[in-house]
């Protein structure tokens, strides 16, 4: 019985072929690896995004461009590699002059920032509907969400929970205002991505949640963490507003904060600080990674959650 999306994935992967010689990495990861030659290989990834599960009709033309392109360079920044190419599939409802150049200047941002070339793509009409496909290519070692050693430190970059507590607090003008730009408008951590790629063990963009995707690592490393939750980072705004249950909602199960999270060996404590200046983003230790089973402790405490992170088809 198929049910969600991981049950999807496998009936693909039990009848439909997924593998090819010069493929080294195909469903299953961030994105689907591809060897050029013995140091080269391109990363492909794609994503689509809708009206309502990932965007709402409060999002300007401007911050659906911009966020629709971000997620899936975030796919690109979780493999330690960098974006090159763009094709892009749109369908839209009906022409608006200045809803599309709006929507164009959104993605222009994120085009220009990081060198990248729109080469082609696919114009419909329809519901609202934004595909991107992002090619990108490794400059040292490729990141995988296999490879977490026993002791490894977990860390996040940046902050988390903002996009979830902006949900929670949509009806809150002026705690939304200041939650509002992390849910609309997340960066994609490419150059970080970059620097960690030879120090980090295994990575992962937070995109359905810390819970779901800290599990996706640990399972696919074989592998337990502890996880220190008075340790996550996050918004001052988040951790004075909401109810502990809230709070805990947002930090550990909230999706859409698109931030990195990875584990690295202790030894690179030092390298890692010194990234998190170079680039002015906190990298912060959560946790550790452990023989098996992921805990979830608050100031030395074990405390049970009930999380799941998110899933498109859950009810």
């Amino acid at each position: 019985m198929i049910k969600n999306e991981s049950d999807i994935l496998a009936y693909i992967q039990k009848n439909i072929n997924t593998t090819s010689k010069n493929v080294i990495k195909s469903i299953g990861d961030d994105c689907a690896v591809i060897k050029l030659s013995t140091n080269k290989s391109l990363v492909i990834t794609t994503d689509t995004s809708l009206l309502g599960p990932h965007f709402t009709k409060n999002y300007s033309p401007y911050e659906i461009g911009y966020k629709c392109l971000a997620t899936n360079l975030s796919d690109i920044a979780a493999m330690g590699c960098k974006p090159k190419y763009l094709l892009m599939a749109i369908t839209i409802p009906k022409l608006t002059d200045a809803w599309i150049k709006s929507f164009y200047k959104g993605i222009n941002q994120l085009i220009k920032k990081h060198d990248l070339t729109l080469i082609g793509g696919d114009t419909n009409k329809g519901p609202l509907s934004i595909s991107f496909q992002v090619i990108g290519v490794n400059n040292k070692k490729i990141l995988y969400r296999k490879g977490a050693k026993i002791n490894d430190d977990i860390y996040v970059t940046g902050k988390i929970g903002m996009a979830r507590a902006a949900l929670l607090l949509s009806k809150n003008k002026k705690k939304y205002k200041v939650l509002k730009k992390f849910l609309h408008m997340p960066t994609p951590r490419i150059s970080i991505g970059l620097a960690i790629s030879n120090i980090a063990n295994c990575c992962i963009d937070i995109s359905d949640g810390l819970a779901k995707d800290l599990q996706t690592l640990m399972s696919q490393s074989k592998k337990g963490a502890d996880v220190f939750i008075e340790k996550i980072p996050t918004h001052h705004v988040v951790k004075k507003t909401l109810t502990r249950n809230k709070y805990l909602e947002a930090l550990i199960e909230g999706g859409e904060d698109y931030e990195l999270c990875f584990t690295s060996s202790k030894k690179n404590r030092n390298k890692i600080k010194s990234l998190s200046l170079k680039y002015k983003t906190p990298i912060t230790i959560i946790g550790t990674v452990t023989k098996s089973e992921i805990k979830y402790l608050d100031n030395g405490n074990m405390i049970k959650l009930n999380l799941k992170g998110f899933d498109h088809f859950s009810k």
